[in-house]
């Protein structure tokens, strides 16, 4: 977890880091409420679906888009929040009836390249099986909330078509919704 002051002086001089959201990741992982993790694609050294076994609603998707590794997480939050957006996240979270913010990042999208998405194969309405296949980014998702005063990194995700149901930025713009209403701004390339 992160003080909004801290994240916001980090993300208005742009120099919040791989390293920062590597542990605003584990931090958040630990200490927040919601959502229990970033979608990351896990490793050989545990089993496919290790993601999905304490939260089985996951599991039956349709299709789940995942970060290839926590580098890779880590490089599209830090471009996602080192963003006109982020410090536009940032700063709507200094408010204090605010408690969410949710950024639609192409800047972070820049910094991740493919996306894993993990699809449920059924047949005849029977789930078969799971396939894995590697997408282009086209947006970052990042979802920030206040817990307990400090920020945490609810969830993030990299997807390559638009969420069902939300908001979806233009080309070359980042997007933030907070308290019903969407904001754009100007995508930028690096973390």
């Amino acid at each position: 977890m992160i003080d909004v002051r801290t994240l916001f002086d980090k993300i208005g001089a742009r120099q919040f880091t791989a390293e920062d959201a590597k542990a605003l990741i584990r931090s958040s992982y630990y200490f927040g409420a919601a959502h229990p993790d970033v979608h990351i694609s896990l490793g050989v050294n545990r089993p496919p679906d290790f993601h999905f076994q304490h939260l089985p609603q996951y599991e039956e998707r349709r299709a789940h888009s995942m970060f290839r590794s926590m580098d890779q997480a880590a490089s599209g939050i830090a471009a996602t929040l080192n963003s006109n957006a982020g410090a536009a996240a940032s700063r709507f979270l200094s408010f204090s009836d605010v408690q969410r913010a949710v950024l639609y990042s192409r800047s972070g999208a820049r910094a991740c390249g493919n996306t894993t998405v993990r699809a449920a194969i059924a047949s005849m309405g029977t789930r078969t099986g799971t396939m894995y296949s590697d997408v282009s980014t086209v947006i970052v998702v990042a979802v920030l909330s206040i817990f307990n005063g400090e920020i945490v990194l609810t969830t993030a995700y990299p997807a390559n078509q638009s969420p069902a149901n939300r908001p979806f930025p233009p080309d070359g713009l980042d997007l933030v919704e907070c308290r019903n209403q969407t904001f754009t701004y100007p995508a930028t390339d690096g973390a």
